[in-house]
């Protein structure tokens, strides 16, 4: 099977390009001449084991993208996934609990590489729970944090500020889409520019936009109104597709009035807390 059959030249030119490296640029990190990194990438050449992984990390790749190219060229798959609730990632399961225990009485959420939540910890449920679904449809966009905030029936309604914070976020879709191309970030761009009343505008992405340290996210319902800002924190160095895939968000109050709605909230919901 050469490389153009098996389909590695073609990727290797298109994660090339996505990484904006020439040809020169990219046989140098490879340790490789730029005339056989050519005849890869055009099917004359097969690539050896060595060359693929070497590759791939030239090229910054994800593990699960470091996997399919090994297999296109033939050769096994080095990186495993893992269950999250396995026995291989127990210790990473008490990390992140620690985490989401640390961030209280404030949220923070468990998310893999596409945006959609496995664990929240109490802070989180306190608030989501004053922000319910109006449908099934969106009880079930809410399960993502990128659905839920472009969603009519899930979270849209309760954000004050919608249109910055939706415009911003799916600026960034669209920039996780090229920088790191994948079947699961290709799906939920386009859902979430399938959204009612998402403008046409947005269907272009717009690498060059000005983008501030964070943005605030306003929310406004009938129980609770405050002000958020986020941070995203993703492991490090992780060996496992699933390890790899998981990403925490934040979220902290972004004046005095926020901060003092929700620590008031986390100790009307605190064990032992008297009935007002």
């Amino acid at each position: 099977m050469n490389g153009s059959s098996s389909g590695v030249g073609p990727q290797v030119r298109s994660w090339r390009l996505a990484r904006r490296l020439s040809q020169e640029a990219l046989a140098a990190r490879a340790d490789v001449s730029p005339r056989h990194l050519s005849f890869v990438e055009n099917g004359r050449a097969n690539p050896s084991r060595e060359l693929v992984m070497a590759l791939t990390e030239a090229l910054d790749l994800p593990l699960r993208d470091r996997n399919t190219l090994l297999t296109l060229a033939g050769f096994a798959p080095v990186y495993r996934s893992s269950a999250l609730d396995g026995e291989e990632l127990r210790h990473l399961r008490r990390a992140l609990d620690y985490v989401l225990a640390q961030q209280e009485p404030f949220g923070a959420v468990v998310m893999n590489g596409a945006w959609e939540i496995l664990r929240v910890n109490q802070g989180a449920q306190r608030i989501l729970s004053c922000f319910p679904p109006r449908s099934a449809d969106g009880l079930v966009a809410a399960r993502n944090s990128v659905l839920a905030v472009l969603h009519p029936d899930a979270l849209r309604p309760y954000v004050v500020n919608w249109h910055e914070v939706a415009s911003l976020l799916v600026a960034r879709l669209h920039r996780e889409a090229a920088a790191t191309p994948s079947e699961a970030r290709a799906r939920l761009l386009a859902a979430a520019l399938a959204m009612p009343e998402v403008p046409s505008a947005w269907r272009a992405s717009s690498p060059g936009q000005p983008t501030d340290p964070f943005v605030t996210v306003h929310l406004r319902g009938p129980q609770l109104e405050v002000k958020l800002f986020s941070m995203l924190s993703t492991i490090g160095t992780p060996l496992d597709l699933t390890a790899e895939d998981l990403q925490v968000e934040t979220y902290f109050p972004a004046d005095e009035a926020s901060e003092a709605t929700l620590r008031e909230l986390g100790q009307r919901a605190a064990p032992g807390a008297r009935a007002g």
